[in-house]
Formats: structure tokens, sequence, C-alpha cells
């Protein structure tokens, strides 16, 4: 027979579990899915949850919104708070005045037709240089380097000797004015400066080393030669580059050839300088195609007197054609496919529609519609990407699939 203690003991077990079971019972059910409702968060929309609570990647909580039902096939309907989220703004289509232009990506380069060399014009040693790096900035008449050599001290001496002899013979037989003037040419012809001459003159005593000096004003392009170096007649000593003009060469398509017949007119906008423009000419096009690649050299020289622009920039060469008034719409409403290119409409209902269009001429900020729309009609210039992500989200199909045009 069961104990009095035993029967206790088994009661109070019993009463435990049906306190469980009680508890169990009476938690509330969690709560159904609204339909046409769902829960996003404001700083990451991409996160969609059928039931309100925290965000799970920044933990914030969780906004409702409501989706309106859709009542075509083609279209997609969005709430207050989505248009928000997306920022999904829109434009008229009107008649605009649109002008044809192309951008292509160029490069600075140095202007060819500035660069100067400083060459040895007689066989020597350098003994001393007086610029040393690239990017140095050379004036017109400074001291550039200084050459030991045998022939100038040979030369020096002959054209004291002559000049010696012109003041001891006079008018002789033999000419030695004509002697002396000869051989001070040779000395000039050589690099040496009219001061250099009449110090030579007054000492009378012939130099081994003389100091040569730039006739250019420039940039230094290439290090020198090294002292101690030998050179010979015709050596370059210093490439200097004027960067007063310099040239911007993009590479043209072939088929953008035909663009140039309109016009000439070209231009620059420099990334570096957020807002600065250059306007400029192409003035060369190489009239050798790139059998490679199908491309061509085109170039346009701009200015730079104050030398803020450096060889070697990334610029952009825009050229503009012909103009004509025309049904457009912002360039970036558009999306282009393999398809064609699309946009989307916001409808009298407040919808949103996909649509296939085609286009005429175009610029960076207008293009025109030759086909797929109507002046008055509102267009989608911000956002149209996520409008095709909700459209595929909600109807599972792509908005242009069987659309042609």
């Amino acid at each position: 027979m069961m104990t009095f203690a035993k029967l206790q003991k088994f009661s109070k077990r019993s009463l435990f579990a049906a306190t469980l079971l009680l508890t169990a019972c009476s938690k509330p059910a969690p709560a159904p899915a609204e339909e046409n409702v769902y829960y996003t968060c404001s700083m990451d929309p991409q996160v969609k949850e059928q039931r309100p609570g925290p965000c799970p990647i920044c933990k914030m909580p969780l906004v409702r919104v409501e989706i309106a039902p859709d009542k075509k096939d083609n279209e997609v309907k969005l709430s207050a708070e989505q248009i928000r989220l997306a920022n999904i703004q829109t434009d008229t289509v009107r008649l605009r005045q649109v002008g044809e232009e192309i951008t292509l990506a160029a490069t600075l380069r140095e202007n060819q037709n500035g660069i100067n060399t400083v060459t040895a014009r007689l066989t020597g040693r350098i003994e001393r240089l007086f610029v040393r790096n690239a990017g140095e900035y050379v004036r017109a008449g400074q001291a550039v380097f200084e050459l030991y050599s045998e022939d100038i001290a040979a030369a020096q001496q002959d054209y004291l000797l002559a000049l010696k002899s012109k003041n001891r013979y006079g008018n002789a037989d033999l000419d030695f004015a004509r002697i002396a003037e000869a051989a001070r040419n040779k000395l000039l012809l050589w690099g040496m400066t009219e001061a250099q001459l009449q110090e030579l003159e007054l000492s009378g005593t012939p130099k081994n080393s003389v100091t040569f000096y730039s006739h250019y004003a420039g940039y230094v392009m290439e290090a020198p030669p090294a002292e101690g170096s030998y050179v010979s007649p015709g050596s370059m000593v210093l490439k200097l580059a004027d960067l007063r003009t310099l040239w911007a060469e993009a590479q043209l398509y072939v088929s953008d050839l035909p663009f140039l017949a309109q016009t000439r007119e070209a231009s620059v906008s420099l990334p570096y300088f957020p807002g600065r423009i250059l306007s400029g000419k192409v003035s060369f096009v190489n009239p050798n195609l790139e059998a490679s690649s199908k491309i061509v050299l085109a170039r346009v020289e701009i200015h730079n007197s104050k030398g803020e622009y450096q060889p070697g920039m990334q610029v952009w060469i825009t050229l503009k054609g012909k103009t004509r008034h025309a049904l457009a719409v912002p360039t970036n409403a558009l999306i282009r496919d393999n398809r064609g290119v699309s946009l989307w409409t916001k409808n009298e209902g407040g919808g949103f529609e996909g649509r296939m269009v085609r286009i005429g001429i175009a610029n960076e900020d207008y293009t025109e519609i030759v086909e797929g729309l109507q002046a008055g009609e509102m267009v989608v210039v911000s956002g149209a990407y996520l409008l095709h992500s909700e459209f595929v989200f909600k109807k599972g199909t792509d908005p242009m699939a069987g659309h042609k045009m």
C-alpha cells in the first residue's frame, strides 16, 4: 500500500506538471503574417521580414511597410515609404534642345613642339653638373654643365694667337683679322658666350674647362649623364619641355570618325579640378589606323600658362556635334542591356511600368527619344534599378520580357 508520505510526494509532482501544462497552453501563439505588409529596416532596406522585430543586421526596430496591390501584370506599385527609402525621383518628358556629343578618356602629354635639347658640341668630359634631376626647371641662359675638352683649349689658343698677330702685323700679306674672326666664330659655335670670349681676351690664358649655358627654358624630362661621363658632338645632355601648352590625347574609334566631320570644337574637363572646363580644338587626327585595335589618335591642345596641369593627368575630351529640338529624357533614366534601351514610367494611378524605347542623339545630360514615349509622360530618373528588382521580387519575372522595340 502507498504510504502517506509517498502519496503526498506524488500529489506535488502532479500539481507541478499540471501547472506547466496550463502555462504552455496559455502562451500566445505568434501573430500571423499580414497580407500586403512587410517590415524593413531604414538603415538596411534590403531586409524584408514578415513580422516586426529587430533588424538582423543593425538590430534597429523594423519599419512597417504596406504594399499597394498591383492592378496590372506589367505594373508595380510602391508605398510612400518605399518610394522615400528607394529615393525614386521622376521627370517629365518634354521637347528640349539636344546636342549630340561623345566623351573620350584622354591623357595629358608634353607638347612635342615645345621640347628642346641641350647637346654637347664637341668631344669632352663632363666635369660638373649644375642641373642634376628630372623635373627641375631650367631658365634660358642658366649654366647647366662644365666640360673639359682639349679641343676647345686648342681653339682658344688659336684665337689668342690670331689676335696677337693681328695687333702686331696689322695689314700684312695674311689677313689676321679674318683669321681671328674665324677662330672667334668657331668658339661661339662650340657654345662659348660673348662674356666668356671677352674674359679670354682680357686674361690671355686659355681654359681646359668651359661652362655651357642653356638657350632654352623648360622642365628637365630626363636625368642628365653623370659627372665624369664622356660626350661627343651631338650627345644630349639635357632634354627640356616647355609645358606652357600641353596635348590632350585620346583614342578614337573608327566608327566615331564621321563625328569629326561635323565639328572640331572640343572641351576638356579635368577631374583634378572639379568644375573646370577648358575649350580647345582637335588639332590632329592620326591618319594611320592601328590595325589590331581599330582606333586612331586624336589630339587637343590646351594652354597651361600657370603650370597647373602636368603630363600624365587623366582628363575627358568632349566633342560636340549637331543640335536639334527633340523629345528627350535625362540620360540617367535609361537602362541599357542586350535587348536594347528601356526605362520606367509612372502612370496616373501611381504605379510604375517598364517600357522599351528607341533613342536618337544623346549627350551626358539628355537623350532623344525617337519612339516609345509621348510628351507629358513621367519617367523615373532615380531608383530605376530598384524598381526592376522590386518587380522581379513580386512578379517573379523580368519586366521587359516579351517587350520589343
